[in-house]
């Protein structure tokens, strides 16, 4: 059984990823996997230099970006988010505008209503039940429920809040890891740059840093072992990165086009304006 990776932060996350874009690549081709997605916090910070190492390794990349959704002044929620084409990622690079220019640096945070108006050409794994609730209607056909496991006891009751919202929603399971790192050996540069994030110390961190190391880019075996319950979820993987596959050779400058009165060239309608 083989897998792809869907839900992978690189150190363009700022603070929260604790591997290179270049060593998650790496490490996936290392493993032999079909894909890797790239999916950052808030932001496409760590795809550049993915995609530059994923045509080296000839490893197809699926682009993405984790973004955080809810209202203003109340909780907030992740959405993973895939582009099915170049309209799709216009259309989530809009969404990463819209968030920022409403937060303070280093956060972002779209509405619910903003989501759904911009998910055209988009695939949306959604992690819990009211995220899942959010983009129901909107991406109706392209919603999966983003099945997550790390290994932790607290996982087992959000598991099944999930299963039951996706009955209900017709929305499939997915199986995934939040990759914060290519290497268990990372767990540690994490925890440290957690503590940057949020201002405090190992000693005083508590809960905001992860229980254990299981944040890392697991191989197609170790996948199959962790949900061996869901074979179809993990194979599921390979579907969802097949709906998604543009790539950033898509992408093609467009000088502005000028609109120059009668008459005028470029020249002497700038010299007019000057």
């Amino acid at each position: 059984m083989s897998y792809v990776p869907l839900w992978t932060k690189t150190n363009g996350s700022f603070l929260e990823g604790a591997s290179h874009p270049e060593e998650i690549v790496d490490r996936a081709a290392e493993l032999g996997l079909p894909a890797l997605a790239v999916t950052d916090r808030d932001s496409v910070n760590g795809l550049v230099k993915a995609w530059m190492r994923a045509k080296e390794r000839g490893l197809p990349l699926r682009v993405g970006a984790q973004v955080t959704v809810g209202e203003p002044g109340g909780e907030s929620r992740q959405v993973v988010l895939l582009c099915q084409s170049r309209a799709g990622y216009g259309h989530m690079t809009r969404l990463l505008t819209l968030g920022h220019a409403r937060r303070p640096k280093g956060e972002s945070l779209v509405t619910p209503r903003e989501l759904g108006g911009h998910a055209g050409d988009l695939l949306a794994l959604a992690p819990d039940p009211e995220s899942l609730g959010w983009c129901a209607e909107a991406f109706e056909g392209r919603l999966y429920a983003l099945l997550a496991r790390h290994r932790r006891s607290d996982e087992v009751t959000a598991e099944t809040a999930l299963r039951v919202a996706a009955r209900t929603l017709g929305a499939a399971l997915v199986a995934a890891v939040e990759v914060l790192y290519h290497d268990p050996r990372r767990r540690f540069l994490a925890d440290v740059l957690t503590c940057i994030r949020h201002k405090t110390t190992l000693d005083e961190a508590g809960r905001r840093l992860k229980p254990n190391a299981e944040h890392y880019l697991p191989s197609a075996e170790e996948m199959g072992r962790r949900f061996a319950d869901l074979p179809d979820a993990v194979a599921r993987t390979l579907e969802i990165a097949e709906r998604a596959p543009f790539a950033l050779e898509q992408l093609r400058y467009r000088y502005p086009a000028e609109h120059l009165p009668e008459g005028q060239s470029e020249r002497s309608w700038l010299r007019q304006l000057a």
